[in-house]
């Protein structure tokens, strides 16, 4: 869950910047990743209003990133993206203890994340 798919973003390579394609449409920008094994993670930035919100998103919600295009496309909808935690600031550290409450389904409604209908 917190890995990028194997062969998305090679060593050298950032997704820092990218446009967040949800699988309902446009969800906003990279602001910031994390590459480590295990903990890999986007925080996504979009406007909401006339605030700047950011979301953690584990990188194992990624399907896809197109380099040339400077898109990353996730499996998950913009719906569960808002309902990952939220985070201050893109380059901030993460709360890990935040992100496991969410992760085992304390946050975000009961569900654990990613919430799929079957």
């Amino acid at each position: 869950m917190w890995s990028f798919p194997e062969g998305s973003v090679g060593h050298d390579e950032s997704v820092k910047g990218y446009d967040l394609e949800a699988k309902d449409g446009h969800v906003g920008k990279v602001s910031w990743a994390d590459y480590k094994p295990g903990e890999s993670y986007l925080v996504v930035s979009y406007r909401d209003g006339l605030h700047e919100r950011h979301h953690v998103v584990p990188a194992g919600a990624v399907r896809n990133v197109d380099h040339e295009r400077r898109t990353v496309t996730l499996g998950v909808s913009t719906a569960e993206v808002k309902a990952t935690p939220e985070h201050e600031a893109p380059e901030a550290t993460v709360d890990w203890g935040y992100v496991d409450q969410f992760e085992r389904g304390m946050l975000g409604g009961g569900f654990v994340w990613p919430y799929t209908d079957v």
